[in-house]
């Protein structure tokens, strides 16, 4: 295999990776509320339009000097005070998805040993939180050995749950249609797809003999994960109907049995711990890096704060990642925008040629996000 190819699976690899994760688990339950059929179109749209937004973001990335992520080039195009907005956004968007790892890890954990030792699910929710941290505390070198692992993992959880759910799909499941919930999916979809911040990952990957198909990597990563959500959704809709649980898997161990049931919770458990570490280094960094802080205070803030939330009582997990994907997402996705055309304005882009999105489709996207943001805030608080 020549270089060239290698570096651009390993490139689409980390994009699949980086994305896939503990939103898809959601989608089903989501889909189920309003119909799946309403719910795939929703996913093929949101898709369409994300693609369009990583481009943009993957053109500021290509045509500004220097070697950033996204919080930096907020602030290099929009200024310090758009930069410390997007600091926050995604702080609190990668707080958002630790709780929901929180609560998802926490099923998987009661539903395998809940049998031999009882006990609550809150309980297992905070093992699972703990023993992730006190691995999330070895840092990037540590959790950098076992990245190609976890991606593995996940994946085959995936391709193994479709594929054992498939003898059982009832095709009467997928046909019914809820509009009063036509807008439930929306929140579950973008947090489900969003990844902004692997771009200049996937450049790293590619290299600079390389980086032009960084385009090329982000569309044909973009249709895998599309592919896939589709399939698991399908396959958990089309077994549970209006039975499937938040969690999607729970609602399956009735129909698929205890086989079923362990070995998707052992996948499930190690995969939701990996990733949980994953995550909270990249905010542990993020406060070191960005704010100065010492490793020992952004390590406390960074596992603190999902485990003080949760315990608060946030554990509602379709609200809790349609709130972070409606209102963190998406004010990172205008952020984006506004980003790409301050950039397609400057001095950058009338000495180089850059990709041209038209006006019109970059107001849209963010016309949307704001949308979002508003019916997210709304359906919140009813």
């Amino acid at each position: 295999m020549t270089d060239r190819l290698m570096k651009y699976y390993r490139a689409v690899g980390t994009m699949v990776g980086s994305i896939v994760g503990v939103g898809v688990f959601g989608l089903p339950y989501a889909f189920s509320q309003s119909g799946w059929v309403v719910g795939a179109i929703t996913l093929f749209i949101m898709t369409g339009l994300l693609i369009a937004l990583q481009l943009m973001y993957a053109e500021v990335v290509l045509q500004t000097e220097g070697r950033h992520r996204l919080v930096g080039y907020v602030r290099k195009y929009l200024g310090q005070p758009w930069g410390w907005i997007s600091l926050v956004a995604l702080a609190s968007g990668l707080w958002g998805a630790m709780i929901a790892y929180i609560i998802i890890g926490g099923r998987f954990v009661h539903v395998l040993f809940s049998p031999l030792f009882g006990g609550p699910e809150v309980v297992y929710s905070l093992i699972l939180a703990a023993l992730a941290s006190a691995l999330m505390y070895r840092g990037i070198q540590f959790a950098s050995k076992i990245e190609v692992t976890i991606i593995s993992l996940l994946l085959f959880l995936f391709v193994f749950i479709i594929l054992a759910s498939v003898p059982h799909i009832d095709l009467s499941n997928l046909m019914q249609v809820n509009l009063k919930n036509v807008f439930v999916p929306y929140g579950v979809v973008l947090f489900s797809i969003a990844g902004m911040g692997v771009v200049p990952e996937m450049r790293e990957v590619l290299g600079r003999r390389h980086e032009k198909y960084l385009a090329s990597t982000i569309v044909v990563a973009m249709v895998l994960i599309l592919l896939l959500y589709t399939a698991f959704s399908f396959a958990v809709v089309g077994v549970t109907g209006s039975a499937t649980t938040e969690a999607a898997f729970d609602g399956l161990v009735p129909v698929l049995g205890n086989t079923f049931r362990i070995v998707g919770a052992v996948l499930g458990s190690l995969t939701i711990v990996s990733i949980f570490m994953l995550l909270g280094i990249q905010l542990q960094n993020t406060l070191r890096f960005d704010f100065g802080m010492k490793r020992l205070q952004a390590f406390v803030l960074t596992a603190g704060v999902p485990v003080v939330l949760f315990l608060l009582g946030i554990r509602e997990f379709i609200e809790l990642i349609g709130f972070v994907g409606g209102i963190f997402v998406g004010l990172l996705g205008i952020l984006v925008v506004l980003t790409y055309e301050k950039m397609r304005k400057s001095p950058v882009c009338r000495f180089q040629h850059c990709l041209h999105v038209p006006g019109f489709l970059s107001w849209a996207l963010a016309g949307l996000f704001v949308l979002g943001m508003i019916l997210s805030i709304i359906t919140s608080l009813t």
